[in-house]
């Protein structure tokens, strides 16, 4: 299988390596010339400083991990051109293009993934289970909550240039970490209602918001919010989950999970195994897509539809921030309405 990387950032860099890791087969990788690198890549591949030329040499997968305001674009080419493609989240910056692009991939039969890969972290994939099971019942309320120090993320290059702090590359908070929105709507379902507040409260140099909250209803009744920053030292992030037979709750930092039953009248913590590590989650998730595009599996864990609505539902949420409003989900009309019924299955 050939494989190219498109976008040789942190993210790219890992797809690279874990490509190799993996012994997929050759691989070329696409970058700008004079893009600065931070480190050698440290695997065997040929470099390419254009996308028509790389996507000339028929690679079979595309990993698109460019900045995410090309996102859509790069997906596109690459579907011309008869790849299955991986694209990492967020899918984009804006919806332009988005159904297109899905409708692209349905009438190629080609394999569309979105890189949340949370969901491939044990800690999660076992709260799915618990909803799943009903552990705690009917579900009345979830928080996620993520923040890390933007300036913190790699040290030795300039955080302001990075995609995360650029408005114009579809930076920012909501977007950068919609894996928390994801989570949510994976283990929930589709919201029916969003609200939001955004600000630049911190000195911290970039053109986007800074602190993010978002509010979602959902058609079951529960409510759900999700808060974002690029602000918090030490990082942090969770996810807890309210129902009326007791409470579920994720902690990233210490992999535990978290199961009060009020029957029982105490916290029950199961423990992940404690030689995972944090590639583990995109390994898997590497393995997963290269397995649909060998037809293993017939559908990506998270395709096309389901990341163009965690998109929609982000958007939703920046523009209510901006309007002071909240935004109906259900009025969003076609093809948003649809891309919603594929969240949580």
């Amino acid at each position: 299988m050939r494989g190219l990387v498109v976008g040789l950032g942190s993210i790219g860099r890992r797809h690279a390596r874990n490509w190799a890791a993996l012994g997929l087969g050759p691989l070329l990788v696409c970058r700008r010339i004079g893009s600065e690198q931070v480190e050698p890549l440290g695997v065997e591949a040929r470099e390419i400083f254009d996308l028509d030329a790389a996507l000339n040499e028929q690679p079979d997968v595309v990993l698109v991990t460019n900045p995410t305001s090309l996102h859509v674009e790069t997906a596109c080419q690459a579907l011309h051109a008869g790849a299955h493609v991986f694209v990492e989240k967020p899918l984009g910056h804006e919806l332009n293009g988005v159904a297109e692009l899905l409708c692209q991939a349905k009438r190629a039969r080609q394999q569309l993934m979105v890189g949340y890969n949370l969901r491939f972290h044990p800690g999660l994939a076992r709260m799915k289970d618990l909803v799943t099971q009903r552990a705690i019942g009917t579900l009345v309320s979830a928080r996620a909550e993520v923040g890390e120090y933007l300036p913190g993320w790699h040290p030795g290059e300039d955080y302001r240039r990075g995609y995360s702090a650029r408005r114009d590359l579809g930076g920012g908070p909501v977007l950068t970490f919609s894996h928390e929105l994801d989570a949510l709507c994976w283990l929930l379902g589709a919201p029916s209602r969003v609200m939001g507040m955004t600000t630049h409260a911190s000195s911290l140099e970039i053109d986007t918001e800074d602190v993010a909250e978002l509010m979602l209803r959902f058609p079951h009744g529960a409510l759900g919010s999700v808060h974002v920053d690029f602000v918090r030292r030490p990082p942090s992030r969770s996810l807890e989950i309210v129902g009326e037979e007791g409470v579920l709750r994720w902690e990233y930092d210490t992999g535990r999970v978290l199961h009060y039953a009020p029957a029982v009248g105490h916290w029950r913590v199961e423990e992940i195994d404690p030689r995972f590590e944090r590639n583990q989650m995109y390994l898997a998730e590497l393995r997963h897509f290269v397995a649909c595009v060998r037809g293993e599996i017939e559908r990506p864990l998270i395709d096309g539809e389901q990341g163009a609505a965690v998109l929609a539902i982000a958007l939703a949420g920046l523009r209510a921030a901006a309007a002071g409003q909240a935004i109906d989900l259900n009025d969003a009309g076609a093809p948003i309405t649809t891309w919603l019924t594929s969240l949580g299955r």
